[in-house]
């Protein structure tokens, strides 16, 4: 049986559909606090919370494998990845797949969120369970989450602080592809494998696959920490986002999401997604935000 956890959220729903692609339904069990949200996935569904390990053991009975997708932290290990683990030993879970983030458990790795992400790495791997870290790298969909590529359609000017710093976006339905992939053909045993797109680009390439996607003239402006913050902050973003992004520039900068690998193409057998494909792919979007 192959268990996926947080069904009802976007990734978790994005592998059962990919999964289904490979397995047979009557094999994937969807795990929620909310089983009645998830009953159109057309697979078994189960409650589970991983705030609530009483009941956690119970749902991951007879799972051979179990995607555990993460919660996220800035205060170390969420106690929910605890319980979690704890409970997928009691069940004799066969393989814990659980999503991390790019250079998660890296020396002198400097945000506490992608830390903590290794912090729970080290405790799959100290459980004594079988295990598959994917390492994401950010996700396009982020860029909307903070109304960027709208700004920029707006105004012809995409600002960034992160000067020549580039990312290996993958997009979610790629990331959800590769997670069915290890679901249904097992495999990765103990590996933490950086999963990507096919390229690293800069600010600079993502103000150009605007362009080439909405046919607008649009180029990218470096500016200050404190101009791009001042900037997000008057057009009425949360200043949790406006603390985020513009510490996200910082990071960019510092080359630490500069990573590229074949992992997609590899497990999945397709090409992953460029950005100018994801916007291409989502076009509106960039002017709604």
């Amino acid at each position: 049986m192959i268990v996926v956890s947080g069904a009802s959220g976007q990734l978790g729903r994005l592998t059962v559909g990919h999964l289904l692609q490979r397995v047979d339904a009557a094999r994937v069990v969807a795990l929620s606090r909310t089983p009645d949200a998830i009953a159109d996935l057309g697979v078994a569904t189960r409650y589970a919370d991983f705030d609530d390990p009483a009941g956690l053991p119970g749902a991951l009975e007879g799972a051979e494998r179990l995607l555990m997708i993460s919660m996220g932290s800035l205060t170390g290990a969420p106690r929910g990845h605890v319980n979690a683990i704890e409970a997928a030993v009691k069940a004799g879970v066969g393989q814990v797949i659980y999503t991390s983030f790019a250079r998660a458990g890296e020396p002198g790795q400097p945000q506490a969120l992608i830390q903590n992400h290794g912090e729970t790495e080290r405790l799959l791997a100290e459980s004594g369970l079988t295990f598959t870290a994917l390492r994401f790298n950010q996700w396009p969909e982020m860029w909307n989450l903070v109304g960027l590529p709208a700004i920029a359609v707006a105004t012809g000017v995409l600002p960034s602080n992160s000067g020549d710093g580039r990312v290996g976006h993958i997009t979610r339905d790629d990331s959800a592809a590769v997670a069915a992939a290890v679901l249904a053909e097992g495999g990765c045993e103990g590996q933490l494998l950086e999963v990507t797109g096919p390229e690293a680009v800069t600010d600079a390439d993502v103000a150009d696959a605007l362009a080439q996607v909405t046919g607008r003239p649009i180029r990218c402006e470096q500016v200050s920490d404190t101009e791009l913050a001042a900037e997000l902050s008057g057009r009425g973003l949360p200043e949790m986002y406006v603390q985020g992004w513009t510490g996200l520039g910082t990071y960019k900068r510092d080359g630490w999401f500069d990573v590229t690998t074949h992992a997609v193409e590899r497990l999945t057998g397709r090409k992953p997604s460029s950005i100018a494909d994801y916007f291409a792919a989502h076009r509106g979007n960039e002017q709604s935000a």
